[in-house]
């Protein structure tokens, strides 16, 4: 293999985790880069924003051949010094910034065109004021909380009563992640060994009663600004599975022996006594015993009777997932176990617990990338405390065979091949019980209808796409 030809000077063999081999200049206007192997994601780390070398970087100092491109490797000093009068290739050029508005006008050169609005500006605001800013003129589009509060203020605010009217359009979208509920498997199992099917049975146990919960907590919550998800990861994926596809199963519906025994078409009520029963032999498969009343009368060796889940909910319980804690606690107390709901109103004390691999149970939300690419999250190398690890498998699983899946999904290009190879990985991690899939939310973008030209928004807008992609086509009435 030569030596590559890039922009780095670091050696190759540090290259690897990116697959660069090397990025060769074309033209005035064009590059090539070379990866050193099939990687379907590496796509998504070339998004990198146009620079002009000769606002930042000094033009004495560019020898191509060299590996020399306007500055000293590592002095940044003459890009900080400009942070506050940024230039780039966008369609609109930065004017000031005061008050806490950033001021734009058109760039008449922009590739795409020029845009149709002259003027653009951004400002910063509060939660609660956007959509008084909307109602009162002050802003033309914005990205709302979109919780009830938002949806009576749009409804009421259109002539129809509806999100979509003569005053305000709203565009919903799923949320590009999803919530869930984290067990870390270090922290919760039977013995010594996460990975026995006794310390699996144990988590599954405790995800089989959250799971039951789910519909009604999040419904409560969010109304249909949110759908549940079965597995580990977003709707908004391609890889995602689908009702329809073989094997496709309700998340946690299955007893200690597999048989499937809660079902989309039971109630709420029937649901819940499935998912207890379901547990219980969950529990049974992993040590525990049960005396005539149903509690534990004793726990295997190294298995715990109670665990801790840390839930930022601001201190007084708010969020979609809280529900579903004080619901499974108390069908855990049904059982003579307990779940400790420790709810911080600082954020940070959830992720602390983490990074320094104490945390049992928690429960966050994701964001999503484009690629499925499970290897950050859920490859053995990323578990806490291993040499040379990111830390940024919290769950602490640490499998041979979902590590193979990961890399085999990172080593083609065939989509249908990536899918059942991430569907059998997300099986795995349910195997495991590391994680609870909960709920897909939507979120939404709010445009004045009456001072926006609606036929320029983009008619694609997806979680990946954005209407700011487009805000050069965007027309006012």
């Amino acid at each position: 293999m030569k030596k590559p030809q890039d922009i780095l000077t670091m050696p190759h063999e540090q290259l690897e985790a990116i697959q660069l081999e090397g990025i060769k200049k074309t033209g005035e206007y064009s590059l090539e880069v070379t990866v050193g192997k099939i990687d379907p994601t590496f796509i998504y780390q070339l998004t990198l924003a146009v620079a002009p070398m000769h606002y930042y970087g000094d033009a004495a100092k560019y020898d191509y051949e060299k590996n020399s491109f306007g500055f000293t490797k590592g002095d940044l000093s003459t890009v900080r010094a400009k942070t506050t009068t940024p230039l780039g290739a966008g369609p609109y050029k930065y004017v000031s910034y005061e008050d806490n508005v950033l001021s734009f006008e058109a760039n008449e050169s922009y590739y795409l065109g020029a845009p149709k609005i002259k003027y653009f500006k951004m400002q910063g605001v509060g939660s609660s004021d956007k959509i008084t800013g909307m109602t009162t003129d002050l802003f033309d589009a914005t990205v709302p909380n979109f919780n009830d509060d938002d949806i009576a203020a749009i409804k009421g605010d259109n002539s129809n009563g509806e999100l979509v009217g003569d005053q305000l359009t709203t565009i919903t979208t799923d949320f590009l992640g999803y919530g869930y509920i984290g067990i870390n498997a270090d922290n919760v199992k039977v013995g010594e060994d996460k990975a026995s099917e006794e310390s699996k049975a144990l988590r599954r146990g405790i995800a089989t009663l959250m799971s039951v919960y789910r519909e009604s907590v999040v419904y409560a919550y969010y109304g249909d600004r949110a759908s549940i998800i079965q597995y580990p990861i977003s709707n908004t994926s391609w890889a995602a599975p689908k009702p329809a596809d073989e094997g496709y199963n309700l998340a946690y519906s299955k007893n200690a022996a597999g048989e499937v025994v809660v079902t989309a078409d039971m109630t709420q009520e029937e649901k819940v006594v499935a998912a207890k029963a379901a547990a219980k032999t969950l529990f049974e498969a992993a040590g525990y015993t049960f005396g005539a009343d149903g509690k534990v009368t004793a726990a295997p060796a190294g298995g715990a009777t109670e665990w801790v889940v840390i839930s930022p909910a601001d201190g007084v319980g708010d969020h979609p997932s809280y529900g579903i804690l004080t619901e499974t606690k108390n069908a855990l107390q049904e059982m003579g176990l307990d779940l400790i709901i420790n709810d911080p109103a600082d954020s940070n004390e959830l992720w602390d617990a983490l990074d320094a691999g104490k945390g049992e149970l928690w429960v966050a939300a994701w964001g999503a990338t484009p690629d499925p690419d499970m290897y950050q999250v859920y490859h053995s190398s990323n578990v806490h405390g291993l040499e040379g690890s990111s830390n940024s498998n919290h769950y602490g699983i640490q499998s041979e065979e979902l590590d193979k899946l990961i890399m085999d999904g990172r080593s083609s290009t065939d989509q249908a091949f990536r899918k059942a190879t991430y569907k059998a990985a997300l099986e795995l991690l349910m195997d495991w019980g590391v994680e609870v899939p909960t709920y897909q939310r939507q979120e939404a973008t709010l445009i004045s209808t009456e001072r926006v030209n609606i036929d320029t928004i983009p008619g694609d807008l997806t979680p990946y796409y954005g209407w700011l992609a487009e805000v050069h086509t965007l027309e006012m009435n």
